[in-house]
């Protein structure tokens, strides 16, 4: 291979690494990892290789950063912020938060040593040792080896056909944050975290909002009483729910649209899906390397590892996760495994704990609800404070709002935790640390909170458990012992 040397005033330039190491990569060269995507999780294990000291190159398709910064949490977040805070231009601001950070990373990318970006859409190949990656780029089809693959590909807004609606009267969040104009009467189908985040937002921008969810209950990955709770706030700010039904048929345009139960909404602006989100795998060339996928995404465990060795995949595209936080965690422990492969796995995952930021907001960690209801009832006790009752509720004037926590009996080991509320994604933080590092109710109980703060929900429901465990010792000895012996029988 020839190499162009310039000459200068210091020591000679190699062309080639240049172009190499800070616009491209090598084609002859093999890296230590490639990867796909860079969202939230690619980024995550682009930079953490590249900080322990080894090349990789990223490869992108579309705007850097994915879909956190460009279409969900960053343009998500500040538009709730700016219809918080009644800013005169809420979606100008929003797009400046966005685009501010998406060069910023993509700035980044580019001027990292370690880090290599190509530009264009990778597909997966069946040449291995080392694995090999054919990416389109804007100059053709380019090759990328690597020791090791990680596909975070991510996701895309789900869609669905609603006859008599135009699809330009339809968005999703692709295309939600550049809109001209904040509508007059908005249709959310799907009372999901971004359903409800997104009427959260338009209601204070002064949209008419109205929710339409097939389900009977909004938040359905939440308990019952939490997506009841935050429904009766929104209803208290004039969003509209339709529960039990879908949008069935648009009519005049698609400004009337008629419901599955047979009511009609008249004067509709725009509809917003949120149905959720699909996998990217299309076009990925999955089944050619030999990784299991299907159109719930690629099959990985909860640490990123494939079928396939030397691949692996995080976050939205393996469905395992759909939240930035959920495959950063994934993203560092694949970084982990191809920086320190013969070291041993670590022995318990850690817990990602849920936010949502309605009104009020919500955050949850722990066992899913259905996890446990699951588990016998005699087994466990569920702890819940009222957030109107505990002081800074009283100054703050809260109207709703709780924290409660299912826990195990005379133990206190902390199955789930869910807070509804003021600080709520701030106050999960302390259950999550609890659950991750097995600190108990009975370890809280005593630990001294600021006052007054919405912490003390905590203290008082340490408090509670602890008065039930001295009321009657032998009786929640005797019910964890049952508890256990049942639990054994059943693993047997």
């Amino acid at each position: 291979m020839s190499v162009t040397i310039v000459e200068t005033t210091s020591h000679p330039i190699r062309i080639e690494w240049i172009l190499g190491c800070m616009l491209g990569h090598d084609p002859d060269r093999t890296y230590r990892a490639a990867v796909i995507g860079s969202g939230s999780g690619g980024l995550t294990v682009a930079i953490g290789l590249g900080r322990l000291g080894h090349d990789t190159v990223l490869v992108e398709g579309g705007a850097v950063g994915g879909d956190c910064t460009n279409t969900g949490c960053i343009p998500s977040k500040s538009l709730l912020h700016a219809a918080a805070d009644d800013l005169a231009d809420p979606f100008g601001y929003t797009r400046a938060k966005r685009d501010d950070l998406a060069a910023e990373e993509d700035h980044e990318m580019v001027d990292h040593d370690r880090i290599h970006l190509v530009r264009g859409w990778a597909r997966l190949t069946d040449r291995r040792d080392p694995h090999v990656l054919e990416v389109s780029t804007a100059d053709g089809i380019v090759e990328v080896r690597a020791e090791n693959l990680v596909i975070s590909t991510g996701s895309a807004p789900a869609g669905v056909e609603i006859p008599g609606i135009p699809p330009d009267r339809i968005s999703t969040t692709d295309d939600l944050f550049d809109s001209p104009s904040v509508p007059a009467r908005l249709v959310i189908l799907g009372g999901g975290a971004i359903g409800l985040e997104m009427a959260t937002a338009f209601n204070r921008l002064g949209s008419e909002v109205h929710v339409v969810e097939l389900r009977e209950e909004v938040l359905p990955a939440m308990e019952a009483e939490v997506g009841s709770e935050v429904r009766a706030s929104l209803q208290q700010r004039d969003v509209r729910f339709h529960l039990g039904c879908t949008i069935e048929s648009g009519s005049d345009e698609g400004t009337s649209l008629r419901l599955s139960d047979g009511t009609t909404i008249s004067g509709v602006d725009r509809v917003l899906l949120a149905l959720g989100r699909d996998p990217r795998v299309d076009g990925l060339g999955a089944a050619q390397a030999g990784v299991q996928a299907s159109p719930r995404g690629i099959e990985a465990d909860a640490r990123g590892a494939t079928g396939v060795d030397g691949i692996w995949a995080l976050g939205d595209v393996t469905g395992v996760t759909h939240t930035t936080q959920g495959a950063g965690s994934t993203g560092r422990q694949i970084v982990r495994a191809i920086a320190w492969p013969h070291l041993p796995r670590w022995g318990r995952l850690p817990n990602i704990p849920a936010a949502v930021f309605t009104d009020p907001p919500v955050a949850a960690v722990g066992l899913s609800p259905a996890e446990v209801a699951s588990l016998p009832e005699e087994s466990r006790r569920r702890y819940g404070v009222a957030l109107p009752d505990i002081d800074r509720g009283y100054t703050d004037d809260v109207r709703s709002g709780f924290v409660a926590v299912d826990s195990e009996r005379l133990s206190g080991r902390i199955l789930r935790a869910v807070v509804v509320g003021p600080a709520a994604a701030e106050l999960i933080g302390m259950f999550t640390m609890a659950i991750d590092n097995r600190i108990t109710l009975r370890k809280l109980f005593g630990m001294v909170h600021p006052y007054p703060s919405y912490a003390d929900a905590i203290g008082q429901i340490a408090d509670a458990y602890a008065l039930d465990v001295a009321s009657d010792p032998r009786g929640e000895f005797a019910a964890w012992r049952r508890s256990r012996l049942s639990r054994r029988r059943s693993t047997d």
